[in-house]
């Protein structure tokens, strides 16, 4: 296996059209990196410059030690599984995994202990002779990664490989991949706009945004630590809210005032907050909806502070209850237990946790504590 190394890449389209902006990146071996971000970002064309099917305009990409911009995809021994499957429709699965080898002069023994073993790993040994019409989704898509396995590649690239599966097939063949991993001990870098799946996945997760890398971090650290307002509302479902106000100076305390309810600021937030010299001013303040709770939650409110907001919707979601609110002013989430009492159009009182609480500049948008 080996690392991956992205160093200072651009990728610029004819017409000046920037996908990817001085990208730097080192995926470790062994590691598994996923890139994440809305459509457009630049997350696949980075993978696909690391594969060889888009030329660089800039930079320098590097497998292990080897620097690979003028090497041709075959030679990279990079392995990728596609979105769309990219199955022979007239070949066995066997013949489908077995053609990489095939073409590259394997003897036939050792083509044969390959496709059976990975066959046995994904759990297909039943299908070797069915053609790729005869399968379901989740079939393809385990024979499309079966096919990668089978060459043993340095590096795996995945590319939005479960986009067209149901929810719950997704959900199981995230399962299949995480382990397969584990199994394989393999350097792999998946491409997902999904966050679901690059925060269950991935040992640490890129975070880009109009081809510019936000954040590279270990999955509670996005979570926890977001730079910026991007990566906070990117990261979690229902995504973070943001909440509009001003911070005001009273009696030594600092309180930040959305105009229909106040709230006190922790003391080591406060500080920060004045270290920026942002008091008085206008300021984001971030909360997530799982943060907001409902009082029958809390034994001890002491952390807490209460706010009350009208109920617009209700969404049971069996284990947990989405409510859609409002001050009059910011629309917001909670996400409450699934027994909480709430009307529709009623007032419903709410404990924000205020240590979980994030401020943003609003102008730059950057995390400020």
């Amino acid at each position: 296996m080996a690392s991956v190394t992205l160093e200072n890449i651009d990728k610029v389209y004819p017409g000046g059209v920037k996908a990817v902006d001085n990208v730097s990146l080192e995926i470790k071996d062994k590691e598994f990196m996923v890139l994440v971000g809305p459509s457009g970002c630049g997350k696949s064309t980075s993978l696909r410059m690391v594969a060889g099917l888009e030329e660089i305009t800039k930079g320098t990409i590097r497998i292990g030690d080897r620097v690979v911009n003028d090497v041709a995809p075959k030679d990279r021994d990079i392995a990728m599984v596609f979105q769309n499957y990219a199955l022979y429709p007239h070949m066995t699965v066997y013949k489908n995994m077995a053609f990489g080898l095939k073409l590259r002069k394997y003897p036939k023994e050792e083509i044969d202990r390959r496709v059976r073993d990975a066959a046995g790993i994904l759990g297909i040994e039943n299908l070797l002779d069915r053609k790729p019409k005869a399968l379901s989704g989740g079939q393809r898509q385990r024979v499309a990664v079966g096919r990668a396995i089978v060459r043993k590649p340095q590096v795996f690239l995945f590319d939005e490989p479960l986009s067209n599966l149901d929810a719950k097939l997704r959900v199981q063949m995230r399962v299949e991949i995480s382990k397969l991993h584990a199994r394989l001990q393999s350097t792999m870098i998946y491409v997902t706009h999904d966050q679901v799946e690059a925060m269950t996945m991935g040992d640490r997760i890129c975070v880009m945004k109009d081809g510019i890398i936000q954040q590279v971090d270990e999955p509670i650290q996005l979570y926890d630590h977001p730079v910026n307002k991007f990566v906070a509302g990117f990261i979690g479902m229902p995504p973070m809210n943001f909440i509009e106000g001003a911070l005001a100076e009273e009696g030594g305390k600092l309180f930040f005032d959305e105009g229909n309810f106040r709230i006190s600021i922790p003391d080591d937030k406060a500080a920060k907050l004045r270290e920026a010299n942002l008091t008085g001013g206008q300021i984001t303040v971030g909360i997530r909806p799982e943060d907001i709770h409902d009082p029958s939650e809390r034994n001890d409110a002491a952390d807490h502070a209460e706010i009350s907001a009208r109920v617009e919707i209700i969404e049971p979601m069996g284990a947990e209850l989405y409510l859609y609110l409002t001050t009059g002013k910011t629309p917001f989430v909670a996400r409450v237990q699934p027994h909480a009492e709430a009307e529709v159009d009623g007032l419903k009182a709410l404990l924000v946790d205020l240590s979980k609480i994030h401020f943003f500049d609003p102008k730059t948008e950057a995390a400020l504590t």
